[in-house]
Parts: structure tokens; C-alpha cells; sequence
């Protein structure tokens, strides 16, 4: 009678654990307009894969991720997909090529930045020196002109941060190779300082800056 009480006791137990154990589910989340690593980020709070029993699971395809959860945090995570995987705008960037030098009239061109520039730099003035408009798409490769010897080249990532990634950027000069190379990110409506370089064979500065802002959508 005891051993029989002591093993009824026994699966009661072992019951009440399995059933404190969370129900979990898969749910696959095809994605019409964010990358997949974008998706895994964004909803990344609402997988517990530290779960002793029954950890939260993601795997990530081409155009989907698939998720093991809770139906509850399953649900939840078809509302963060539902906000975010939404078409975007495209991304408008404008580059100025600034000389830096001993000028000392102003140029009503580069106002917006030549407080920024005094702020880092020592320079008696400021002029621009060329300038380009490019309208780019997520993951796109970026080329233009700067206007006399120079261009630039970049390739722009969204983040799910909302930033605007910019990756090797680089300063051409037609005749001398790479000047510059950067990677940044930058918000709508922020304007970067990217760096300087030398112009060659002569004694000015280069300053390279970038602003960048939402279009269409």
C-alpha cells in the first residue's frame, strides 16, 4: 500500500511538472519588405531561449523567419512584424565636398554646416567645393560625381533603429585614387561630418559631410 501511494505521488508530481511546462507553438512570418536578420532583431525580446524546459526557438529563411513560442508571444510578435514590415521610403543622401583653407568670405551654400565645421576644425574658411544628390534603396551601391575631380561611393543599409547605415564610404579623386574611407550611420534629418583628406598636390583641406532624409513612401 505504501509503495503504491508513494508512486501515485510520484506521477502526480511528475504531472504537475509537464503541465507547468509553457504550451509552445511554430509559426512561420513571411516578410514583404524587411531582411530577415531585420525581422530576428525586432522581435528577438519575446524569445525566451533560456527556457530550461521548453526554450523559444528562431530560424530564418529567404524571405521569412519561423518562430517557436508561446501562442501568446507568438501573437506579439505578429504585431511588432505587422508595424515594421511595412514598404518604405526611399533614402535621398546629399554629399558636399568642402575646401578648407584661408578664405575669408562666406559661402551661403555650406551655412547649415559651417558651424558644425569651426566646431572640429581650425580653419579660416570654408567653401564648396562640389556636391552630389543621391536617391538610394535599401542595400543599393551608390556612385556620383562630386563635380570637377572628385566622387563618391557608398552602400546604404537600413537599420532597424531607424539609422541609415552607409557603408565604405569613399572620396574619389579621379586622378589620385581614394582620399577617404568611412562606414557611419546617420538619422533623417542629421547632417555627418565623414572626415578630411588632403587634396593632392595642393595645400587645401577636404571635408566630406552627408545629410540624409525620407522620400516618397
Amino acid at each position: 500500500m505504501k509503495r503504491t501511494l508513494l508512486a501515485a505521488t510520484a506521477a502526480a508530481t511528475l504531472l504537475a511538472a509537464c503541465d507547468s511546462q509553457p504550451h509552445l507553438e511554430t509559426r512561420t512570418f513571411a516578410l514583404q519588405n524587411i531582411e530577415p536578420y531585420e525581422a530576428a532583431s525586432l522581435v528577438d525580446p519575446y524569445i525566451y531561449g533560456n527556457r530550461d524546459e521548453a526554450p523559444g526557438t528562431i530560424s530564418q529563411s529567404s524571405r521569412a523567419i519561423t518562430v517557436r513560442e508561446t501562442p501568446d508571444n507568438l501573437d506579439q510578435i505578429a504585431r511588432v512584424l505587422a508595424e515594421f514590415d511595412v514598404p518604405r521610403s526611399d533614402i535621398r543622401l546629399r554629399f558636399q565636398l568642402i575646401e578648407a583653407d584661408g578664405f575669408t568670405d562666406t559661402d551661403p551654400r555650406i551655412a547649415t554646416v559651417e558651424t558644425e565645421l569651426r566646431k572640429v576644425f581650425q580653419f579660416r574658411g570654408y567653401r564648396l567645393a562640389g556636391e552630389a544628390f543621391v536617391t538610394a534603396t535599401d542595400g543599393s551601391e551608390v556612385q556620383q560625381d562630386l563635380g570637377g575631380a572628385h566622387s563618391v561611393t557608398a552602400t546604404v543599409y537600413r537599420q532597424s533603429t531607424g539609422a541609415i547605415r552607409l557603408d565604405e564610404v569613399q572620396l574619389w579623386e579621379n586622378q589620385g585614387g581614394v582620399r577617404l574611407t568611412t562606414t557611419v550611420n546617420v538619422r533623417p534629418g542629421q547632417t555627418l561630418i565623414l572626415g578630411s583628406a588632403s587634396q593632392a598636390g595642393e595645400g587645401a583641406t577636404l571635408l566630406l559631410t552627408v545629410s540624409a532624409e525620407e522620400v516618397g513612401g
